[in-house]
Order: structure tokens, then sequence, then C-alpha cells
């Protein structure tokens, strides 16, 4: 039974595992937007609730989701407050039936197929909110993603 409460508070802290090469540019470490766009046919983009599930929990996680990937490697951590993925006009949904600690970020917007072009509106708003949400977030580069555990002070 997971004991994290359904609702998501505006100070709960969230966290998006990054994958190199997709979601961060090494070189200037900066994120790209696609930490935060959602895969075609789809309005989720996963993160966990770190409030409650913690930093070692957080990486696991991200570890385990590079691993399954055959083209990216895990580098690190972005963290974001849930009032900011507010502020940026999106939302944050429990996710708990995938595991206890998971939650979505949704755009209200449904990322389309491969070559095919959202609306222009539309493409606009996702830009957007994708922009604030890379500005936003705090990202934590691993120095050591082969590694159990979080070494790194506590975000």
């Amino acid at each position: 039974m997971c004991e994290i409460p359904v609702a998501i508070a505006d100070d709960e802290k969230i966290v998006r595992a990054i994958v190199y090469p997709f979601h961060v540019d090494r070189k200037k470490k900066k994120l790209k937007a696609a930490a935060f766009k959602s895969k075609p046919g789809t309005d989720e983009v996963s993160v966990v609730r770190a409030t409650f599930k913690g930093a070692d929990f957080c990486k696991a996680k991200g570890r385990e989701i590079a691993a399954s990937s055959t083209k990216g490697e895990y580098v690190g951590l972005a963290v974001l407050l849930v009032c900011q993925v507010h502020d940026a006009g999106s939302d944050v949904h429990d996710s708990r039936n995938v595991y206890c600690g998971h939650a979505h970020i949704s755009h209200g917007i449904i990322a389309p197929p491969p070559n095919e072009p959202l609306p222009p509106d539309q493409q606009l708003a996702l830009d957007k909110r994708l922009e604030m949400l890379c500005d936003g977030a705090a990202f934590h580069a691993d120095p050591n993603p082969a590694e159990d555990g979080w070494a790194e002070p506590p975000f």
C-alpha cells in the first residue's frame, strides 16, 4: 500500500531522471526541451515525488529507466517544485498505479506522432511551457552515475 497522499501540494519537489544525449546538452550543462516533452501519442512525462521518496530512490529509478533504454545513459536528476509546473501552465498528477511515488506532468497537449506537426498555436504553447520548465528546473549532474546512492547534498 502506498502511504503517500494522492493530492500533490504546490511546494512538493518532483524529480525527472535525465538521460544523455536526449535530455541535456553536456557542453552547455543545460536541459533540453526533450527533458519535459511527452512521448508521441501521450501527454505524460514521468517524474518521482521526491519529497516523499528521497534522492536515493530517485537516482535508482533514473538508473533503472536509463538501463531500459538502449540509446541513453543516466547522468543526473532535474528537480522542480510543483508550483513551477503550474506556473508554466501544466499540471502534475499522482500515478501510483505505476509505482508508489510516481507522478506525471501533463501539458494538456498530446504529442503527435513523429514527423507530424502540432497546430501552430499548440506548438507555441508547448514550447513556452517546456522552456519555462527547463529554465526553472535545477539540474543536478551526478558525479558518480554508476554507483548506488545519491552522494551529493540533498536537493
